[in-house]
């Protein structure tokens, strides 16, 4: 399998997971709505609608990332002439990978402290679960990562574009 098939396949996997989250979402709070409005409001709707929405950023993120769509100043790093561009970029590919690696490690440390803890209003639902989006979520951001950097080596370091390449706003 080389790179674009399994970006492709990655790209969807990511967007179902999504689209799944986001029609769950969007039928807790409308739930908890409608019987909020008819007086028999849902103890728990709001904190689960809270982890829900926590949990599409995360999900999301890794979308975002694996369409270099997260913020990002290439203009500044085109500005340099080609061997200061190489270097910028590995820097800021170790950069990105150690916050995440740090972010996915401090999140399973987490894991381990809140054993044995439940969400507040849904005492069935353990906090470990919960939680978990951190480092599961470093790992899809990690991928994603990974599956960009020849993209975005071509783009920002050789300043060379395919056709598929999506013009980002300056």
């Amino acid at each position: 399998m080389n790179l674009d098939k399994f970006e492709s396949l990655y790209e969807k996997f990511l967007q179902v997971i999504l689209f799944v989250m986001m029609i769950a979402l969007a039928l807790v709070v409308l739930a908890g709505v409608t019987f909020r409005f008819s007086g028999h409001a849902l103890a728990w709707y709001d904190e689960v609608a809270s982890v829900q929405l926590a949990w599409l950023t995360y999900y999301g993120s890794a979308y975002a990332a694996l369409k270099g769509s997260h913020i990002g100043v290439p203009s500044i790093l085109r500005a340099f002439p080609i061997n200061l561009r190489k270097i910028f970029f590995v820097i800021s590919k170790i950069v990105i990978y150690a916050f995440l690696i740090l972010l996915a490690y401090y999140g399973y440390l987490v894991l381990t402290l809140i054993k044995g803890e439940t969400l507040v209003t849904l005492e069935w639902v353990p906090q470990t679960f919960v939680q978990s989006v951190i480092p599961i979520g470093s790992i899809l951001f990690i991928i994603a990562e990974t599956i960009r950097i020849p993209k975005d080596y071509r783009i920002n370091v050789l300043q060379k574009r395919n056709e598929n390449d999506v013009e980002e706003l300056i």
